[in-house]
């Protein structure tokens, strides 16, 4: 009889409900989970196109012979492939082809040419309105999305495994592969508007970020020792001028002057950089300082003879890092000018124009590109780069090396943003 009555008990509300919760909790979850497959779907993605395309080589190459012209201007070669910019994302082409292997494109209205980074591994695109996408470099699918606000132009950040991105009040790195945030480093009380900034890995697990400050003259900014894998600042350094990396353990910084006044010899501090700070190790003087690469403990300074208004330089010369003494100085031969260069491997590759002119008639252009031996100068090869016109309404004529490694070096015009050449 008790067993009966307890089949035929009232129903039980409490537990209604929470079947009720159960089932909506359900409902909800699969609603989010549509939802979040309808917005991941509004991107664009093709995919990758056929096998990963091997690299040209294992470093740029020593001996370059031929200059192939494309048509498009990438942001990066990386393995066998060209990653370039979109009018709202990025595609990686075939370097050999030409043809495409992989396209990301936003469909929103607020996209926008995104500004790129690129490691072996990932693609990163930070868009105007603050979202940043990190893309498979192999297969061009998407890994990870964040979203903050961003005012103006940023340069992005690649490397301890970390992407590196200014935020609203500071700087933020996120894990390169799932993009979750790692850490965050507060913008300093005496850091007033910060503005493009760069970081650089050393040894260590030692991250280090600089900031450009605004202040009453203009110039100033902070270096700031982060632990990148906590994000403890574990020092501070006041600097004037942009750094340079010129190894693990080495910055480059214009110290401040005697006087300060417009045209005076700079104070160039070469900064021993560990976890406990980032101190004088070397001095020297440039008379006039416009460095334009710094790697494997060399860096190069491109003023000399010409007008400071010039875009033309005519005289290379090469500092060593660890001691602060000149290495070498290379001239340019007469009526020719060095465009920008590229330090990789050992090496220094940088084109020689000939001068050309906004009253020349003769557009013409006769350029080589030169590989010298980044810790002596000497000329270790010279390619003749085809014959080209410079556009009439170009005013800065030289051919600039824009990137060396993985088999290719990248020449192209400073003012053009459709042309390159891939010299391999």
């Amino acid at each position: 009889m008790a067993r009966e009555m307890g089949l035929l008990r009232e129903p039980d509300p409490a537990a209604e409900r929470r079947a009720r919760m159960f089932l909506m909790a359900v409902l909800v979850a699969l609603l989010l989970r549509s939802s979040i497959q309808w917005y991941m779907e509004r991107d664009l993605v093709t995919g990758s196109q056929g096998p990963f395309p091997a690299a040209l080589g294992s470093e740029a190459p020593a001996a370059p012979t031929h200059a192939a012209h494309r048509s498009y201007r990438p942001e990066a070669l990386v393995h066998g492939l060209a990653v370039d910019l979109t009018d709202s994302g990025v595609r990686a082409l075939n370097l050999r082809t030409g043809k495409e292997y992989w396209r990301y494109e936003r469909r929103d209205d607020d996209a926008d040419m995104p500004s790129v980074e690129v490691s072996a591994d990932t693609v990163v695109a930070w868009f105007d309105d603050g979202r940043l996408v990190g893309i498979d470099l192999r297969t061009g699918s998407v890994r990870w999305r964040t979203d903050f606000a961003r005012h103006g132009f940023q340069d992005l950040h690649i490397g301890a495994g970390q992407v590196v991105a200014q935020t609203p009040g500071g700087v933020a790195a996120f894990s390169e592969r799932g993009g979750q945030r790692l850490w965050r480093l507060k913008q300093p009380r005496s850091c007033r508007q910060p503005v493009p900034w760069a970081a650089y890995d050393m040894a260590e697990h030692l991250t280090a970020v600089e900031l450009n400050c605004e202040n009453s003259d203009g110039l100033g900014g902070v270096v700031i020792g982060v632990d990148n894998r906590t994000g403890a600042a574990l020092w501070k350094r006041a600097v004037r001028q942009e750094l340079y990396k010129g190894d693990d353990h080495t910055l480059i910084a214009v110290a401040p002057t005697e006087t300060g006044r417009p045209g005076e010899a700079a104070r160039v501090q070469l900064l021993d950089v560990d976890r406990q700070g980032a101190e004088p190790r070397a001095e020297f003087t440039g008379d006039d300082w416009a460095p334009t690469s710094a790697q494997d403990g060399v860096i190069i300074n491109d003023a000399g003879d010409e007008p400071l208004d010039s875009a033309h330089s005519t005289v290379l010369t090469a500092y060593d890092t660890q001691v602060g003494e000149r290495a070498w100085e290379r001239r340019a031969a007469p009526g020719h000018s060095f465009g920008s260069l590229r330090i990789a491997d050992g090496r220094v590759y940088v084109v020689e124009n000939s001068t050309v002119l906004e009253e020349y008639e003769d557009r013409d252009l006769r350029a080589d590109l030169l590989v010298l031996d980044a810790h002596s100068g000497k000329l270790l090869h010279r390619l003749r780069m085809p014959h080209l016109t410079v556009p009439d309404d170009f005013s800065l004529t030289d051919l600039a090396v824009e990137g060396a490694g993985d088999g290719a070096v990248r020449v192209g015009w400073l003012e053009s943003s459709d042309d390159v050449w891939i010299v391999t």
